[in-house]
């Protein structure tokens, strides 16, 4: 769904032929924020031009290259793209973290493998934030509003799990993820309150 949404909004944009549509999800950074399996593009092109969503434009002939098909959103295609905009808008996810299922058995690792993991974890966040600072001050000026929410919102979920990595790291410091120092309370508490 987020890859019919994204090419149509971009051909909503203006005509385009697939490449450029990879060029501008590439400028705008989409795989850093929308999930996207490799290859899906043209698939997706394809179907939307199967369900005459999408239609050819025009065929650019180059004696040196391959032709070029560029494409135009039809008003069929239109309509699908806000009927795929309030879909996505309303869809519910539950959060996967990467690293809930070592925190689940944090308290089985060794102090030294726990420690070293967090600050390589750390300092990888740290350099995400930073980029992102960047990012937003090159392009978040200029950017659509909701693409300026985007990088917001990157930002401010950045900054919490730098805050959430730190704290693990302190506790880590302090050995309370080995389970013999933990008190049964703590045992038996999932989490902080």
């Amino acid at each position: 769904m987020a890859m019919k949404l994204i090419i149509l909004g971009l051909l909503l944009e203006g005509d385009k032929h697939p490449y450029e549509i990879q060029q501008v999800m590439h400028e705008r950074n989409m795989e850093q924020y929308i999930k996207m399996a490799k290859g899906s593009l043209y698939y997706a092109v394809e179907q939307l031009l199967n369900k005459g969503l999408i239609e050819v434009k025009k065929v650019v002939t180059d004696q040196s290259r391959p032709d070029k098909t560029i494409y135009s959103i039809t008003p069929s295609g239109k309509l699908a793209f806000q009927q795929l905009l309030k879909k996505q808008i309303q869809t519910e996810t539950t959060h996967f973290h990467p690293m809930y299922t070592a925190m689940a058995f944090i308290h089985l690792g060794e102090e030294d493998v726990i420690r070293e993991a967090l600050s390589q974890r750390i300092a990888h966040t740290k350099l995400q934030l930073e980029m992102l600072e960047r990012v937003y001050n090159l392009y978040g000026i200029h950017a659509p509003k909701g693409s300026q929410a985007i990088m917001e919102n990157a930002h401010e979920l950045c900054k919490v799990e730098l805050k959430w990595l730190t704290k693990l790291q302190d506790e880590s410091d302090q050995g309370l993820f080995q389970a013999n120092n933990m008190s049964s309370a703590e045992k038996a508490r999932p989490y902080d309150e």
